[in-house]
């Protein structure tokens, strides 16, 4: 007898539960319900909290497995668990004192010592230790690093692991560690989980379709591809999706289909990708297509995107808005480049909505930074080398090659002239205000619909009632429909499955004056769930 979809699934949970290996690799796409198993298996693992562990690579991610784990495992991302073991373990900090400074922008600071120490350009430190590429240019980072007494993000990464492969009787011992998004972990990353995975049992997820970040972080989908070959980790599936409703899901696959078929994807794992009809049978009835919105021109005086957008928002019925704000995601993800999304977010404000950005980590040395540090400690290398990059005085260049050469600390480099007036504004500073005075949080109005803005990349880790996808045209997504990437089906993949409800994908024929075409991938969507929707001048007018 065949069995239900229930009873496949769980059929394929019970599998992953009853297993012994030590060595587990779930392939999942989105929305297979990665959670929920998670906490299945901490359930049925020996020990407590402090013996079992959670890691993924981004803060949403991360937040999202806080709030269903915390009461089963430390929960971490790769570098926020390093930062820890660094505080904690005296071995692993070597070079560092115990009150190390975090501080993101680092790199930036390092790259400059190097470039005036040195007269070259500066290597690319952080895409070097992503690749484990270790020589010179990374004995160079580290030392300064140990000299500001200070890490960021991938070096903190970097610096751990390198002395766990020297010292591997340092790793900690886990009953479970799990490892979500593996798809998008880099080089270092992936040698860091295999340390791990020495001394503990371990369980591996991800998904190749979703690789989203081989240019920003130097991540390679090849890593899980190679777990899935090798024969060294039992390997299993979830094959139902239970966040998106069938008309996205056949769209999917109609995409992986049609992109297979013109060369792409030749690596991608083969997995089942289905509609769970018990959970979203309902929602699939309701939303039965895709959007296609051919918008006849777009720019801020004719702002058809933004106007399409606001209509739909307002038609949003009032349960979505409430189970959005119940479920703890937004009612509307706006996915797109940002030149799209400003004019979209211009729009929604005038007509009254309130909009989210997801903010984007840029490094940017602030003075102020520098100051702070040196009210709490005037001898702090990290304090005083912030400050001499930001004001770049003449003798910068003498005072960063000297502190290079002889390890001495900043404050003996440094004109007495500088040093006395810099202090004084440190001393000024009223560094202890904002946190007197913090901003009243805003209360959330649960009757208004959450609505935020993101890139392609900054979806990962969400999703939301109704996904609007803006901007898909050719030259665009993909740049060359004779060269189409594999990172560029992926985009277009992850930002189609952020959906719960319904899905639009917007496009415009005309962009300030510019013509533009959909792209090839609106096309890779079937007829037979999507419907096109046309925005003219004359339909326009119509819209709420």
């Amino acid at each position: 007898m065949q069995m239900s979809e229930t009873e496949e699934l769980q059929h394929a949970v019970d599998r992953i539960l009853r297993s012994t290996s030590p060595k587990k690799l779930i392939v999942a796409g989105p929305g297979a319900g990665k959670t929920f198993l998670f906490k299945k298996l901490l359930e049925k693992t020996a020990g407590g909290p402090d013996n079992r562990l959670a890691l993924t690579f981004i803060n949403e991610l991360k937040d999202d497995l806080d709030r269903n784990l915390s009461h089963l495992a430390g929960v971490y991302t790769l570098h926020g668990y390093c930062h820890y073991l660094l505080r904690r373990n005296r071995v692993l900090r070597t070079g560092l004192t115990a009150s190390f400074d975090y501080f993101p922008d680092i790199p930036t600071l390092i790259k400059r010592d190097w470039e005036l120490a040195n007269g070259n350009p500066p290597p690319q430190f952080v895409t070097l230790m992503r690749d484990l590429q270790i020589g010179v240019e990374t004995d160079f980072y580290l030392s300064r690093s140990d000299y500001y007494d200070g890490i960021g993000y991938d070096d903190s990464v970097f610096r751990v692991h390198a002395r766990l492969s020297e010292n591997p009787d340092q790793l900690s011992e886990y009953e479970m560690i799990l490892v979500d998004e593996f798809q998008d972990f880099n080089r270092l990353e992936s040698s860091f989980i295999d340390l791990l995975s020495s001394k503990s049992p371990i369980v591996i997820a991800g998904d190749d379709d979703q690789a989203l970040y081989s240019q920003l972080r130097s991540s390679n989908p090849d890593f899980i591809r190679a777990l899935h070959s090798a024969g060294e980790f039992e390997v299993f599936q979830l094959p139902f999706c239970m966040r998106c409703p069938a008309a996205i899901v056949d769209a999917v696959n109609a995409v992986v289909t049609k992109a297979q078929r013109q060369g792409c994807l030749r690596s991608r794992i083969k997995k089942p990708f289905r509609h769970y009809s018990p959970l979203k049978g309902p929602d699939s009835k309701r939303y039965p297509f895709i959007q296609s919105v051919q918008c006849s021109a777009q720019s801020l005086k004719a702002n058809y995107f933004g106007r399409y957008i606001a209509d739909a928002i307002r038609n949003i019925p009032k349960e979505e808005i409430n189970e959005s704000h119940e479920k703890l995601f937004p009612t509307v993800l706006i996915i797109g480049s940002i030149q799209y999304l400003r004019q979209i977010k211009k729009h929604l404000e005038e007509v009254g909505f309130s909009v989210q950005e997801k903010e984007e980590t840029v490094a940017d040395l602030s003075r102020e930074d520098g100051l702070k540090r040196l009210k709490m400690n005037p001898e702090s290398n990290l304090g005083w080398r912030i400050v001499v990059e930001t004001d770049r005085p003449e003798w910068e260049r003498k005072i960063v090659r000297e502190s290079v050469q002889t390890s001495k600390p900043l404050c003996q480099l440094l004109p007495a002239n500088f040093r006395i007036q810099v202090l004084t504004e440190a001393a000024e500073m009223d560094v202890t205000l904002e946190a007197q005075n913090p901003k009243p949080a805003l209360a959330e109005d649960k009757e208004k619909p959450v609505i935020k803005l993101t890139s392609f990349e900054g979806s990962k880790g969400l999703s939301a009632q109704h996904v609007f996808v803006v901007g898909v045209h050719k030259g665009e997504l993909p740049r060359d429909d004779r060269n189409i990437k594999d990172l560029e089906i992926c985009k277009f993949i992850v930002s189609l499955t952020r959906t719960r409800k319904q899905c639009h994908v917007i496009t415009t024929f005309r962009w300030i004056g510019v013509s533009k075409r959909p792209s090839i991938f609106v096309d890779w969507l079937p007829t037979s769930v999507t419907r096109i929707v046309k925005i003219t001048k004359e339909t326009v007018a119509k819209l709420c």
